[in-house]
């Protein structure tokens, strides 16, 4: 009987001991793998329908509507610095060009609440009619240095400016200089279905060399000014804005063209709507 009851008490022994044994065991970690780094490469691209194509105060479509859209190739160099290279295009109805290209490379920089965007731009004008008004049978393309600053002063308030310039406007052999400043207000959330509202305005002044009213070409300088409201839901953007200059109706920039003549009114005031869309190749993923 002794030995029955010592048989049990070992046998329970041993039976409490496995699981103790199987813990001590070592177990192989099966740990996720982390996510990959996002790639330092996006491409951004859009496309616009605007109600009239205003470049500087000016209609560049001649008081009708244009078709526009871009692409662009972003690099991330750092968390502060993104190369980038791109091409923008417009109809045209103003008849001395069939579309306007504008091709650009540059640098955007940001440092908390300051941003800068540097770069060149070659505004490219195909067709037979793109002639010079200074060089006859001469392009009108020609490019420009930029520099765009901008300080986000708070959360809904964003102040701009930019400088663009050129020793060749028009291919003309002349410099030519506009420069802005800006403000962007985001306004309190009161759109339904998370529509975001902005109110913004610029006012700039363009000025040319000495060289074109040389050539019997009276481009005179002007100033030009817009504000306006935009609603922007997810890739979408309305923008509703009001456009003004000083610049005379018989001055050359607003009567040069093959289909516009004097007393035209691609110079006089107009109210443009723009419908916008825009996203990147990483925000589809």
């Amino acid at each position: 009987m002794k030995k029955i009851v010592l048989s049990v008490v070992a046998a329970l022994a041993v039976t409490a001991a496995a699981p103790a044994f199987a813990a001590d065991m070592p177990v192989k970690a099966y740990t996720k793998a982390p996510a990959p780094a996002p790639s330092p490469w996006d491409i951004a691209f859009g496309t616009a329908f605007t109600s009239d194509y205003i470049l500087r105060g000016i209609s560049q479509s001649n008081k009708q509507p244009a078709v526009q859209g871009y692409f662009e190739l972003d690099y991330t160099a750092a968390p502060w610095l993104t190369l980038y290279a791109g091409v923008w295009g417009s109809s045209l109805y103003s008849g001395f060009a069939n579309a306007e290209f504008d091709n650009s490379v540059g640098a955007r920089l940001s440092y908390e609440k300051f941003g800068l965007d540097l770069g060149y731009v070659y505004y490219a004008y195909p067709g037979p009619a793109a002639t010079s008004p200074v060089k006859a049978s001469s392009s009108i393309s020609y490019g420009e240095f930029y520099a765009k600053p901008s300080y986000k002063v708070t959360d809904w308030l964003t102040l701009s400016g930019s400088v663009y310039t050129g020793d060749n406007f028009g291919n003309s052999g002349v410099s030519a200089t506009y420069y802005s400043g800006g403000a962007a207000v985001t306004l309190p959330q009161f759109m339904p279905w998370g529509i975001t509202s902005t109110i913004s305005g610029e006012i700039g002044r363009q000025t040319y060399g000495s060289g074109l009213k040389a050539a019997g070409v009276n481009f005179a300088d002007y100033t030009q000014y817009n504000i306006g409201i935009a609603f922007n839901y997810k890739a979408m953007t309305l923008d509703l804005r009001y456009y003004d200059t000083n610049a005379s109706s018989t001055a050359a920039q607003c009567t040069s063209t093959p289909s516009v003549g004097a007393g035209s009114n691609i110079c006089k005031d107009a109210f443009v709507a723009t419908l916008k869309f825009d996203t990147t190749f990483s925000a589809l993923k």
